[in-house]
């Protein structure tokens, strides 16, 4: 036993969760993992009042999660998690700890992509079924044109709600093939639970762009859905979460000029205020670094963009993408 069901949502212990999501789940105990919570008692407290009847509930911070599940803990129970951010639940799978499902239930601003890779076997295939050139979005410059270019074409790039919309006629146009080509009928079945499991699993809202046959090449947290192509298993599909580290050997960062003991507010603007990402002693031009500028006293505001007010500001540079290193700060003033 353990986690029967796991849901990211920023809210956390909510109306739909409580009516909804924890019957489903079959699970003996809630379990609120997250930090600010754990340690806020009039949040807490709160949270508990929307526990729902019949169930035990644990408002609990991620360390004495984590601690609790290697001790084995919840060996005997059956437990529905709640976590505002995929990163605890990274952690926890980090020590061994099985999500056999996840309801991602976040909003606003969450993003990314997804992409749907095909096995060697059905990449082939696709491309052995000629289609008529005129399908093609560039008639003219397509030699020929195929069932995987035309899938490619309708998803490339597109937000995933617009795959969602043609999914249909993707899949009709392989209902039609497979009385031709028998073998056909298995990529059209699982094309059908991949597009199940995006439904499931992409947060309501989300913003996501989709492709096929693209690897993952950005740094962060991700779910990965698999679905079985063969007719004996062509019922079968999964999900499991996996994370991409940024690099951090060999990576640092330093300011491209040192600063002037002060500035007017002229000649900061024109001051190169940047700095370099270094990455095994060469130079990345293209890597992410982001600024902000904290004015000093109890009171000071801070920002992203560079100061125009007089003041004594503290600048610091992150980096980000894929590689991480410790941030740097420096003093400006500005007179």
């Amino acid at each position: 036993m353990g986690i029967v069901l796991a849901r990211i949502d920023n809210r956390l212990l909510h109306g739909i969760v409580a009516t909804q999501w924890a019957g489903r789940s079959g699970a003996q105990r809630i379990m609120i993992i997250d930090d600010t919570v754990a340690n806020n008692e009039l949040t807490k407290a709160s949270m508990k009042l929307a526990r729902p009847t019949g169930m035990a509930i644990s408002i609990i911070t991620e360390e004495t999660a984590l601690n609790n599940f290697k001790a084995g803990k919840y060996n005997d129970h059956t437990v529905f998690v709640l976590v505002k951010k995929p990163e605890t639940l990274v952690k926890l799978s980090d020590i061994g700890v099985k999500i056999p499902e996840l309801v991602i239930g976040t909003k606003g601003e969450a993003k990314g992509y997804v992409t749907l890779v095909l096995s060697d076997k059905i990449r082939t295939l696709l491309k052995m079924i000629p289609l008529p050139r005129k399908m093609s979005a560039t008639p003219d410059q397509q030699e020929e044109f195929n069932l995987y270019a035309y899938i490619k074409q309708l998803i490339d790039g597109n937000d995933v709600s617009v795959l969602l919309r043609v999914a249909d006629e993707v899949v009709s146009v392989m209902d039609v093939l497979q009385f031709y080509m028998p073998t056909i009928k298995d990529v059209s079945t699982g094309l059908k639970l991949a597009l199940a499991l995006i439904r499931k699993f992409l947060p309501d809202g989300a913003f996501s762009r989709i492709y096929v046959d693209e690897q993952p090449t950005e740094s962060g947290n991700y779910v990965a859905g698999a679905v079985a192509l063969e007719s004996g298993d062509v019922n079968t599909a999964g999900v499991a979460m996996f994370r991409i580290k940024p690099k951090t050997e060999g990576v640092r960062t330093y300011w491209t000029q040192e600063v002037p003991d002060t500035m007017t507010v002229e000649e900061a603007q024109n001051y190169d205020l940047s700095a370099v990402l270094e990455v095994d002693g060469q130079p990345v031009p293209e890597g992410k670094i982001s600024y902000t500028y904290k004015k000093g006293g109890w009171f000071g505001s801070k920002s992203d963009t560079l100061p125009t007010q007089p003041g004594e500001y503290v600048q610091t540079a992150t980096v980000g993408g894929n590689y991480s290193c410790e941030k740097i700060t420096r003093t400006i003033i500005i007179q």
